[in-house]
């Protein structure tokens, strides 16, 4: 008995040393927003810890156990967030780091060596499994990990000329990331060139644009456009967001059937489209499919009831989109009118720019129309505009179910036939909006989101 206490203390205080030297022990992978607290623990050398967001320090903590917290707030963006620790000297020991609000976070690593143990900080997405981590010094490989902590103890003394570790992680898709540190400096941030693509239509024809014939401006200033390619190369996936609440109970029957159309007009084989309900909650009422029939048989499942907290599902929806690969568009079939949401219209706005979606706002409100033929109600539809027209969509507002058919048309129409545009964004530019416009010296009208977040 005494001696199985012996091995087992050995195997903690083992354990215990090479723990990682600081870690997030809480990463939320749904949206966040509001306050969030950033628990972190630390371990020997790390005497104080600095949290960075988009690499601006925000806060610091000392102790072994911490929570440090951020103030989000409601307009919603991508964060990342690091936690690096340092000894008592200053020097770095130690750091983890998440990313939130981000739906395909990147796979990264970052790599530390602290007292002849090589650390490794994997950021990746929720899904992605890791096969192992292989740790180098210079081109030797001295050690593999297959489970976190990712650590490797090494003799110092065995590679006295030493002038770099490495790291790579191998993930099971069959990706790698890769890290290099070395020894005695601090290496510098890694920056990623962000290659922008964005949705491009031409409205009112179907002549192909030419890249000869096309300048972009971002911020007022012209930029290279590296490519222009049809978007019917990439899927297709939509999200059909109908509204559920009571306020819909009269429209529902001419939503229903223009649902059906519409799906049965979009579908390609490479295309996925999921249909959605709400009220004052969110149901999935198909999985991204492309089976047209089980779309269409969905929309019936349910009654209409509660409030319409249009505002926050349209956002979460937003959210769900950008996990799916190639092309998006939200298509919201409502009546317009929000009741309850916790998120307001300028939050919802802002995530659309952020998110760099098409949404098509397709309004079915006898009120509303009956209400701008008094000159009432243009502010409301002025918003929906923007917020198509801030993505590079459009949206309508319709009054007779005779107008529906037309609408479903022109809107499969578009999402079949749009293009990509691909540019280079500035790699030191801020996290902010930027103005964009695309003309062609053709003279075709366009239709491009008004602009975009790097």
């Amino acid at each position: 008995m005494i001696r199985r206490l012996l091995v087992l203390l050995f195997l903690i205080t083992e354990s215990s040393a090479f723990a990682q030297s600081v870690q997030i022990t809480q990463k939320p992978t749904s949206l966040v927003y509001g306050d969030l607290p950033v628990p972190v623990t630390t371990t020997d050398p790390v005497v104080r810890v600095a949290l960075f967001i988009n690499g601006v320090k925000y806060s610091e903590g000392t102790g072994r156990m911490m929570v440090l917290p951020v103030k989000i707030g409601d307009y919603i963006r991508r964060l990342r967030i690091r936690a690096v620790g340092y000894d008592a000297q200053g020097n770095v020991a130690g750091e983890d780091e998440m990313v939130v609000n981000d739906p395909r976070p990147p796979f990264r690593v970052r790599l530390h060596a602290n007292r002849g143990v090589l650390e490794a900080s994997v950021v990746k997405p929720p899904q992605l499994g890791i096969s192992g981590v292989d740790f180098f010094i210079g081109e030797e490989k001295v050690s593999t990990a297959t489970a976190p902590p990712y650590t490797a103890p090494f003799d110092a003394a065995k590679f006295p000329n030493a002038v770099y570790a490495r790291v790579v992680v191998h993930a099971s898709d069959g990706s790698e990331a890769n890290d290099v540190f070395f020894f005695g400096t601090n290496p510098s941030e890694q920056v990623d060139v962000s290659v922008q693509q964005i949705p491009l239509s031409v409205v009112g024809g179907d002549r192909i644009p030419r890249l000869n014939e096309l300048t972009l401006l971002d911020n007022g200033a012209p930029r290279k456009i590296e490519a222009l390619n049809p978007a019917s190369d990439q899927p297709l996936y939509v999200i059909l967001l109908i509204d559920y609440s009571e306020s819909m109970l009269e429209e529902l029957p001419v939503v229903k059937a223009a649902a059906r159309q519409f799906a049965q007009r979009l579908l390609r084989p490479q295309d996925r489209i999921a249909v959605v309900g709400f009220n004052q909650r969110t149901f999935w009422l198909t999985p991204f499919t492309n089976d047209f029939n089980a779309a269409a048989a969905s929309v019936d499942r349910v009654k209409p009831s509660g409030e319409t907290h249009l505002y926050d599902t349209a956002i979460e929806m937003l959210y769900e989109l950008q996990k799916q690969p190639g092309r998006h568009a939200l298509v919201i079939l409502t009546d317009g009118v929000d009741q309850g949401s916790h998120f307001k219209l300028d939050h919802l706005v802002h995530y659309a720019r952020y998110a760099g979606v098409p949404i098509y706002p397709i309004i079915k409100n006898k009120m509303l129309t009956r209400w701008m033929r008094f000159g009432v109600g243009y502010v409301e539809a002025r918003r929906l505009q923007n917020i198509a027209r801030d993505t590079g969509a459009t949206y309508f507002i319709i009054k007779a179910e005779r107008e529906l058919p037309n609408v479903y048309a022109k809107l499969a129409q578009e999402l079949r036939n749009q293009y990509q545009l691909s540019f280079y964004s500035d790699p030191s530019g801020a996290d902010q909006w930027h103005a964009l416009e695309v003309r062609s010296s053709a003279g075709q009208q366009l239709r491009v989101p008004r602009g975009y977040f790097p």
